[in-house]
């Protein structure tokens, strides 16, 4: 068990990581669990998207300056989520990758904000919206404060994603050996149940809430799905 746990913690550090600072391309495939990419995507990873870079009309000057954050970025990710694996106890593993998933976002959402005009910021703060997960969102501190989402709806929210957690949890823990078919019935399952979840969790708004969560996310931007190329 240990061993297969030394050897789990660093292959997920690597995931987690690509996952955070590409989460515009792992958006379109499924994350273990059967989701979309970690936390519907960060900034920095929807900055890599080179149909978001058009829409928020990024200059030469700025590309290449998200790549090499982003590039810093997954470089720092990778050590410090494979340093997990020195942790024994796995309730204060998973706690410490959220404290650490946290932290990157805040340091990479004010990296970003040095680089982008104000206007793009705002433009990707909505494209973010539509990629993420209602869940995700609603309990994210800018968006709670914005829709003034009170603490009985927090709670029901709160509720909701643990709940959906527990689910996946316990979908997904003993698919070690399944079949390829059992892992593609499973994800349709999960996605089934998030579906659920989210829908769920908007009716815990009110309408006027339901109304300025969809003016937060702006205009409609259908992200192109990246497509893998053929194995030999």
């Amino acid at each position: 068990m240990i061993r297969l746990r030394k050897i789990w913690v660093p292959v997920m550090a690597l995931v987690l990581a690509a996952a955070f600072v590409g989460a515009a391309e792992a958006q379109d495939r499924p994350r273990r669990g059967g989701g979309r990419g970690m936390g519907g995507g960060s900034l920095l990873g929807l900055l890599r998207n080179a149909q978001v870079q058009k829409e928020l009309k990024l200059n030469d000057e700025q590309i290449e300056k998200v790549k090499k954050i982003n590039e810093k970025f997954g470089a720092d990710m990778r050590k410090e989520f494979t340093a997990l694996r020195d942790i024994e106890d796995r309730a204060k593993r998973r706690a410490k990758m959220t404290e650490l998933r946290a932290q990157f976002e805040a340091k990479g959402r004010k990296e970003v904000e040095a680089v982008l005009a104000k206007e793009q910021m705002t433009r990707l703060c909505e494209i973010r919206l539509q990629t993420r997960p209602v869940l995700d969102s609603l309990t994210s501190k800018e968006v709670a404060e914005k829709l003034k989402v009170t603490g009985e709806q927090k709670e029901k929210l709160t509720k909701i994603g643990k709940d959906l957690q527990a689910k996946r949890m316990e979908m997904f823990t003993n698919m070690r050996d399944a079949t390829p078919e059992q892992r593609t019935e499973a994800r349709t399952k999960y996605t089934k149940l998030r579906t659920d979840a989210e829908k769920e969790a908007l009716a815990v708004l009110t309408a006027d809430q339901k109304k300025a969560f969809e003016a937060m996310k702006g205009k409609e931007i259908k992200l192109e799905r990246r497509r893998r190329a053929p194995r030999d």
